[in-house]
């Protein structure tokens, strides 16, 4: 598990490196840091693995520029992912090395005194470090809410992530509107830790795009349990403009964790569909139930059979009976609100609807059943 070089170039230590070919290679991945040096020459087997990013001087070749076209050639060879320079005894590279460079997507650096070889390796296997532990904790938290594991299996997991973890917990999960990379999601683990928001009875870590908080303690009410949710929300001072947030309900048992998590996640979804920016799972209503079952067949085929009739019908026709549902079902039913959005009259919508139902034919609970479809449709169709 390593880090792309555009990662790497986020770190203090590649502050002042100056890329002068390559740029289709910064996604190039870092398995580890190695340096060139005159060894490289006696064509050693496994001098150089694959990922590998390479540091270099170039005093080998201090005499003899010929030497880096040769050297950047069995580097790219053997698979390295990319090569920072220093400027010992070169400030520019030939011109022949930079175009093989930009050919081949093997990126080039050049940096000066002030960064060292040492700091430079270890800052970056740190990240490397760093990046694999959180890979590791996505994959537990994957295995948590994604298979059927019995309560004692729950635990255990729940162990793994964090050995210190108590019984009574809550989840939230947190999400940018714009998407974040993995550097930005990292400093907003940096500055919960930095601002010790977190007990070692809890965990923050980057989840599927977003950052996911366990956050237990002693056993205590359950209604107190809200309360902090609601507390460390507050003190994350997080911009309601920039992010959805999701939180489950209090649980008593760590067994339960895989339901808290599924319940936060489930929250958050809902949030970006309801464009509330705080969304807690005990309002989210039906779609605490179409969530967890969106991708059923049955779901699937009981969607279908409500929406298909709708489309093909305004495919013939063009009509406009499926936005005036979705936008029906969004204002709760509300016809002048509805009427309102669409730019239509209240009586059109109330004709809209009506053909609906006549098309679809529904026995029993007709608006309870389309709502369930439009509900699914607006999930399947969440970007």
């Amino acid at each position: 598990m390593g880090i792309t070089i555009y990662d790497a170039t986020k770190l203090n230590t590649f502050r002042k490196f100056r890329l002068i070919s390559g740029v289709g290679g910064l996604g190039n991945p870092i398995e580890k840091v190695g340096i060139l040096d005159w060894e490289f020459f006696i064509k050693e087997e496994g001098q150089f693995v694959r990922g590998e990013f390479v540091l270099s001087s170039l005093m080998f070749a201090k005499d003899n520029p010929d030497f880096i076209i040769e050297s950047v050639t069995d580097l790219v060879n053997c698979g390295a992912s990319g090569l920072a320079v220093k400027n010992v005894y070169y400030n520019e590279l030939p011109e022949e090395v930079v175009r093989f460079s930009n050919e081949r997507n093997f990126p080039i650096f050049i940096f000066d005194n002030s960064a060292y070889f040492e700091d430079i390796i270890t800052e970056v296997m740190d990240k490397i470090r760093f990046a694999g532990n959180y890979e590791l904790l996505e994959t537990k938290v994957d295995i948590l809410i994604k298979k059927q594991l019995d309560k004692v299996t729950v635990k255990e997991i729940a162990y793994e992530i964090n050995s210190s973890f108590k019984d009574s917990f809550f989840s939230l999960y947190i999400k940018g509107k714009q998407y974040s990379d993995d550097h930005e999601l990292i400093s907003f683990l940096d500055r919960i830790k930095r601002l010790n928001l977190l007990d070692l009875h809890s965990t923050a870590m980057k989840y599927r795009g977003g950052i996911l908080l366990i956050v237990t303690s002693e056993k205590i009410d359950t209604s107190e349990l809200d309360h902090r949710a609601e507390a460390l929300i507050k003190r994350l001072s997080i911009d309601t403009e920039a992010f959805y947030v999701g939180s489950s309900n209090a649980h008593k048992d760590l067994n339960m964790l895989n339901i808290g998590i599924n319940e936060c996640l489930y929250a958050e979804i809902t949030s970006e569909i309801s464009k509330a920016s705080i969304q807690k799972f005990c309002d989210i209503g039906l779609y605490s139930v179409i969530l967890p079952y969106k991708d059923d067949i049955w779901m699937r085929s009981f969607y279908e059979s409500l929406i298909t009739p709708i489309r093909s019908y305004d495919e013939k026709y063009n009509t406009g009976l499926f936005d005036t549902a979705v936008i029906y079902f969004e204002k709760d039913g509300n016809v002048i609100e509805t009427a309102k959005a669409l730019f239509i009259h209240k009586n059109t919508v109330r004709y809209r609807m009506d053909k609906i139902r006549e098309l679809l034919d529904v026995k029993g609970g007709f608006y309870e059943q389309l709502a369930i479809a439009m509900k699914l449709y607006t999930v399947q169709n969440l970007k």
